[in-house]
């Protein structure tokens, strides 16, 4: 059972892969469609599912309130860029800025 179990987790794990590759473009858009500054980068890269809104606004020298944050996450949770996360009423962003190119730290383009 245990092989079986690891022969379907590595399987899983090439498949990801392999759709990571051939949707890179599409995914780079919709993260550029719906983060179009840094602060909502910033937003998007410190929703973990853990942290609740206010504790994001907080993070952020409150450049941007609490409920805007929610909002944020309703309009990306449509686009599918984020997930409901650990505790109710949080989200969780689905891919890694920096993975894509596209984090404050690697913006070389």
């Amino acid at each position: 059972m245990d092989n079986n179990e690891n022969t379907m987790s590595g399987l899983f794990e090439e498949y990801l892969m392999i759709y990571k590759v051939i949707n890179r473009p599409v995914i780079i858009k919709i993260l550029k469609d719906c983060l179009k500054d840094e602060l909502l980068k910033e937003i998007y890269e410190l929703s973990d599912g853990m942290r609740s809104s206010r504790k994001i606004a907080e993070s952020l020298n409150n450049k941007c309130s609490h409920s805007k944050v929610i909002n944020y996450w309703r309009e990306w949770a449509l686009a599918g860029i984020v997930v409901p996360g650990n505790f109710k009423g949080r989200y969780k962003a689905v891919f890694s800025l920096k993975e894509y190119g596209l984090s404050m730290d690697s913006d070389e383009e």
